[in-house]
């Protein structure tokens, strides 16, 4: 199943929307150190301006594009495609919960076959191949590098 959606439109309204989240969220996720002029929440202030300034400029352009009936820019989206990058995304979101909750090895190991799965790998070697890897990665990290993982 296809769709068209228009890019500027869609994408303005996207990034306006987080824009003025991440304008609310900073004031909660950044700390002021100094009572200055420029402080630790003055350069993503201006980020998140630069962004929100950016996407209504691309927004109301391509509004206008519409109503004085111009062409604006289209993208045709596959759904089974994008349906098929989501699931990678959330299989992502999966491995950062299993993190803490069973450890990096295990969760590592439990990622990587899913990966497997999922792009229908059938080679065995693969698996064998991934374990190693993980299990190296894990000792590398606690006994030689002497990094904590989760």
């Amino acid at each position: 199943m296809k769709y068209k959606i228009k890019v500027n439109i869609v994408g303005g309204a996207i990034f306006i929307i987080l824009s003025m989240i991440l304008w609310y969220l900073i004031p909660s996720q950044i700390p002021i150190n100094s009572d200055g002029i420029i402080t630790s929440r003055s350069f993503p202030r201006l980020i998140v301006l630069l962004m929100f300034f950016s996407s209504l400029f691309i927004f109301v352009s391509d509004i206008i594009k519409l109503i004085s009936k111009r062409p604006v820019s289209e993208v045709e989206v596959n759904l089974k495609e994008e349906g098929r990058a989501a699931v990678v995304c959330v299989l992502l979101v999966a491995y950062a919960f299993l993190l803490n909750k069973i450890g990096f090895m295990i969760a590592s190991i439990v990622y990587c076959y899913s990966m497997l799965i999922f792009f229908k790998c059938k080679n065995w070697k693969y698996y064998i191949i991934v374990t190693i890897i993980c299990m190296a990665v894990t000792y590398i990290f606690k006994n030689i590098l002497l990094v904590q993982l989760p």
